[in-house]
């Protein structure tokens, strides 16, 4: 499944639109996700009101971004963009983001029928169960990726009040982390209205990502909606949760 954050483009995401920040479309199966890549790779990159439209992807191999430009898409690190990047198709940006998704198996013409012993009563009970058991898998992977999108978290409303803003950026800025031993995650927000995403013990020991953020309300929480980097709610004051992982303020 793939989590996806599309960036300047339109509500129903066939053009680019300068004005539309990020906006989640929450989880989407691999046939919605592949109709969504169909549609971007028509959008040219070069628009001429400055909109950059692309998507931000979270899926089981990372979080990634998705760029269009002459009909091709191409992937990168969204930690790190500067990393070149070859053209793929949607078909092989699904495969690739999601491992366990494989190419439909080919279909082989039918044999000529031969006769064939009947198999022993035992044999076909063991099959039967076998073929149960199957069906049942099956019909539970439906219902909870199902209920796994039909859960989804409500779209983001941007804070355009300033009283408003005003009131609710001061209880924002400060460092959360998820832990105080080497590896664990920091997200700092600051007064000049960036957010920087750290690790404890990390070469640099300072930042691995910067991104801007305007304040909003996902559903009755307020989060931070970031240029880049997706949603990052605010469970009370001093916890924040992104992408399943938990934050508490360590400043």
């Amino acid at each position: 499944m793939f989590t996806v954050t599309t960036v300047n483009l339109s509500a129903d995401t066939s053009t680019a639109d300068c004005r539309v920040g990020p906006s989640e479309l929450g989880v989407l199966t691999p046939d919605e996700f592949r109709s969504l890549l169909d549609r971007l790779s028509g959008i040219e990159s070069a628009q001429p009101d400055g909109a950059d439209p692309h998507l931000v992807v979270t899926s089981a191999a990372g979080r990634f971004i998705i760029r269009t430009g002459q009909g091709k898409l191409f992937l990168y690190n969204a930690r790190n963009t500067t990393e070149p990047s070859s053209p793929l198709s949607p078909e092989e940006l699904v495969t690739q983001l999601d491992p366990q998704i494989t190419q439909a198996p080919f279909a082989f013409p039918p044999a000529t029928p031969t006769k064939k012993p009947k198999a022993a009563p035992h044999y076909a009970i063991a099959s039967a169960f076998f073929v149960a058991g199957l069906a049942l898998n099956g019909y539970t992977l439906y219902t909870f990726f199902n209920i796994e999108r039909v859960a989804s978290h409500p779209s983001v409303v941007v804070l355009t009040d300033r009283k408003e803003i005003a009131t609710r950026d001061p209880d924002t800025l400060g460092s959360y982390a998820t832990g105080s031993r080497p590896g664990d995650r920091v997200i700092t927000v600051t007064p000049d209205g960036k957010v920087r995403f750290s690790e404890l013990g990390s070469p640099d020991g300072i930042s691995i990502n910067t991104d801007t953020f305007r304040l909003g309300l996902h559903g009755k929480r307020l989060c931070l909606l970031t240029a880049e980097s997706g949603v990052v709610d605010f469970v009370n004051p001093d916890t924040l949760l992104y992408y399943g992982d938990t934050y508490r303020r360590s400043k």
